[in-house]
């Protein structure tokens, strides 16, 4: 929380309250319930609930104490800026077109006609955390680890600007100088040398291929030994896989497995499912994901209880009760977490209301519904849009 706080800061702002906070749930979501937070397509509350989540205890003050321990970093000839615990090279083409500051665990890179002008000028930082949980749910992306000679790892991460930080009053578009040292992160998080003789290796601990191994492993042996399905449920996962083979085709074959960071935070999901086309292309039965650095086990799906992912990177929970009630909740996943954050329902229910049975649910307290017009109710399903994975099957 200290660290998006004064990045805030260093833009410009006294203070911002929760723009690269931690989105942290109010507790542990039951995958069934009906329970929902409202949010915009951009992820954005659109009705608000008590914040149970940590907060900071920092005073302004204590704030404006550590900025001003920050140090502008003066790069050498070729561009080389360090923390101390790091370095990182500049590219030519950038040069006289940046400020850099440093703090004990990351370098911030600023825009300096920006900054000098008054808006801010915050383009990225890189910033090293040993604990995932450190920085998980705010505005930042791993892009890999970086390793010290005594072996202690460090996630590297990209920490991205909440808001313009450029002269808006001139032009929505982002100024060229501005643009070039955005577009030049990846290039120059390449370059970073810790200064112990350490290592860092871009893009380690967030490529699928890499994280998930030993669960596909899993898999395929219970696919090729055919587990029923109590086994396959003591094992964590859908007893759908028995229902195909029961079915008559080979699970190998008609199973399959897709990778896809589905929470933005720079680190693959592990989504499985069926090898199906039409509508039911890119159902999940399984999901995966990453709480530090190990994979981890979110939800299990089924015939009549089965997930999708959506375009906007989200998990759709598609649960019908018959011809007569379906209900379509709206999941996200917390950072370095397995809670699933549910953001609103649907529900078509012509038992309880024959002539208009369209419902929305935005209260995450109870199971109220609210009756819409089918107009309305089309449009928050067309939100749902699912992403119809092309899954690569385990045999």
């Amino acid at each position: 929380m200290k660290k998006n706080l004064i990045v805030s800061l260093l833009s410009g702002f006294l203070l911002v309250a929760t723009a690269c906070g931690n989105a942290n749930p109010a507790s542990n979501t039951d995958i069934n319930n009906s329970d929902v937070i409202a949010v915009g397509e951009d992820k954005t509350p659109l009705a608000s609930e008590p914040d149970s989540g940590e907060v900071s205890s920092e005073e302004p003050d204590e704030l404006l104490d550590y900025y001003s321990n920050l140090d502008e970093i003066k790069p050498g000839e070729d561009g080389t800026i360090s923390n101390g615990l790091f370095s990182v090279r500049m590219p030519e083409d950038t040069k006289d077109t940046y400020v850099a500051f440093s703090s004990k665990d990351a370098i911030y890179i600023y825009d300096k006609d920006a900054k000098e002008a008054g808006f801010g000028g915050f383009v990225f930082s890189i910033s090293v955390y040993k604990e995932p949980k450190e920085y998980a749910g705010g505005m930042d992306k791993k892009v890999g680890e970086m390793t010290l000679s005594d072996g202690t790892v460090y996630d590297v991460v990209r920490d991205f600007p909440s808001d313009v930080q450029w002269d808006y009053t001139k032009s929505e578009e982002m100024p060229d100088s501005y643009k070039k040292l955005e577009d030049s992160f990846e290039e120059v998080v390449k370059t970073l040398e810790p200064f112990d003789m350490g290592s860092f290796d871009y893009g380690a601990g967030t490529k699928g291929e890499d994280i998930y191994v030993s669960v596909i492993d899993e898999i395929r042996t219970a696919l090729e030994e055919g587990y029923d399905a109590t086994k396959l449920e003591e094992m964590g996962l859908s007893s759908m896989y028995f229902a195909i083979k029961q079915s008559g085709d080979d699970p190998l074959k008609k199973t399959g497995y897709a990778y896809m960071d589905i929470n933005f935070d720079g680190v693959d999901e592990l989504m499985v499912g069926e090898i199906i086309e039409g509508e039911m292309k890119g159902v999940v039965y399984d999901i995966f994901t990453v709480s530090d650095r190990e994979p981890v086990h979110v939800l299990s799906g089924y015939a009549r209880d089965r997930y999708f992912i959506n375009d906007g990177g989200m998990i759709v929970n598609e649960a019908s009760g018959g011809a007569d009630i379906t209900i379509w909740t709206l999941y996200d996943i917390e950072p370095n977490t397995t809670r699933l954050m549910p953001q609103y329902s649907l529900k078509y229910d012509s038992q309880e209301d024959s002539e208009n049975p369209y419902f929305l649910n935005f209260d995450p307290e109870s199971d109220s519904w609210e009756n819409i017009s089918e107009e309305d109710f089309n449009m928050y399903k067309d939100r749902l849009n699912y992403n119809h994975l092309d899954y690569t099957p385990f045999g």
